[in-house]
């Protein structure tokens, strides 16, 4: 399943975090997990506070300096990966019924 750009997610409540030398370490506590981030993957971390994949995406691109549609397409990859680890929540936006 696809993300929509506009979809905003958050850190899950259910985690431990700290940022250490630059790299995110978390700990998914239902799943008894430790997962370090790369620099990138603790970018987006950070900014798991609410925003849409589209406005991280777009802080992604300024910041590593990649094209908006392949930082766009990347952030919802690896938010799919958090997400099926538990580490964050997603909230989709509604869909329009026909």
């Amino acid at each position: 399943m696809t993300l929509a750009p506009s979809t905003t997610i958050r850190q899950s409540e259910r985690i431990a975090s700290r940022v250490i030398d630059g790299k995110a370490v978390v700990i998914v506590l239902d799943a008894h997990r430790l997962h370090t981030l790369n620099e990138v993957g603790t970018r987006v971390w950070e900014l798991a506070d609410g925003r849409s994949i589209a406005s991280i995406a777009e802080a992604l691109a300024a910041d590593f300096e990649v094209d908006r549609d392949t930082a766009l397409a990347d952030t919802a990859r690896f938010v799919q990966e958090l997400r099926a680890l538990g580490a964050i929540e997603v909230d989709e936006p509604e869909r329009a019924q026909p």
